[in-house]
């Protein structure tokens, strides 16, 4: 008993000093405290949804020294549910319906485009607590917004302190409103993307030590978003672009989880297309260079051709076409 709760403690310790260094407020800091899910992530893929519970309650006791109750609840919400929530889903067996359990094609564990979905979908949820504090907490949203304004404006003066690199007749407090205004969409997408990652290490963190209770997917292939979710995220995109503001933001903490989705399934996309081709190494590196220099470009064109795969299947015509070749 002691040897199986261990390592779930020792994650819980782990995750929680994590999350704790965001105090010091540091760049390198505020890094580190976005892995604190995994710990968590590792001791429920390995170790089952108990040891991720053993592991979160750990985190949470620990935390309450460094902060206090209302942070230790904070970080249980925020941090710990969605970090033992999606493990625990993704390895959950895959029940066929009696018509179709004889069918080879029904998986046996949840597809990864699923557990994606339910990452983007908590991600969304994050983004609309976020917005909730900041309406609730101010008695309005035009209140909450001038608050965090004047909380971002000092911080971005001094980060610019010194340096000329604003545009004439634009001000560090311009700066802040524009941050302030995106502050929902940023906490929905980089959550879901933070999530992402998280799963994804902590996913190949289990299976290196042979303790993953599912095969690891071949995710150029396996990665591919519920079909109806393509027409939710178009809908989404289009609602947050025609609506005013400031009730746009509603929107845009459900459009920018999914549009983010559909962009890792356009890079799956291209990575199993680009399988076989001589200069496919090259082609990766060019990929991913473009999107660090021209991500406002290049991230919404592979997101559509995540959307335009959702639709036709590239993947599987292009696998069919090298098939009538052979």
């Amino acid at each position: 008993m002691i040897q199986r709760f261990a390592v779930p403690v020792g994650a819980g310790a782990v995750s929680a000093l994590l999350f704790a260094l965001m105090v010091k407020g540091t760049p390198l800091a505020l890094a580190l405290a976005y892995l604190a899910p995994m710990p968590l992530m590792i001791a429920a893929f390995g170790w089952g949804a108990l040891g991720g519970l053993v592991a979160a309650a750990v985190a949470a006791s620990a935390l309450v020294a460094v902060f206090d109750v209302q942070g230790a609840l904070a970080f249980l919400l925020v941090v710990a549910a969605p970090a033992w929530i999606l493990p625990t889903f993704a390895v959950l067996p895959r029940y066929a319906p009696p018509w179709r359990r004889s069918d080879a094609d029904v998986p046996a564990r949840t597809p990864v485009g699923v557990v994606v979905t339910l990452a983007a979908a908590l991600g969304a949820l994050a983004g609309l607590a976020g917005l909730a504090t900041l309406i609730i907490g101010y008695s309005g949203y035009e209140a909450g917004l001038q608050a965090l304004i004047s909380e971002l404006t000092p911080a971005i003066e001094q980060a610019l302190e010194g340096v000329d690199v604003l545009p004439d007749g634009v001000s560090a407090r311009d700066v802040a409103e524009e941050v302030a205004k995106l502050a929902p969409l940023a906490t929905a997408t980089l959550g879901f993307l933070t999530l992402c990652a998280n799963l994804y290490a902590a996913g190949r963190s289990t299976a290196l030590s042979h303790r993953l209770p599912r095969p690891w997917p071949d995710l150029p292939t396996e990665f591919v978003l519920p079909r109806p979710l393509a027409v939710v995220a178009v809908i989404a995109v289009g609602v947050a672009i025609a609506l005013p503001e400031p009730i746009d933001q509603f929107a845009w903490v459900f459009a920018g989880p999914l549009a983010a989705a559909y962009a890792l399934q356009g890079f799956a996309v291209l990575h199993a297309l680009s399988r076989g081709l001589p200069l496919r190494p090259l082609l990766i590196v060019a990929l991913y260079f473009c999107c660090g220099v021209r991500a406002g470009w290049t991230l919404p064109l592979i997101a559509l051709v995540g959307l335009v795969d959702s639709a036709v299947n590239l993947r599987a015509r292009a696998a069919a076409a090298r098939r009538s070749k052979i």
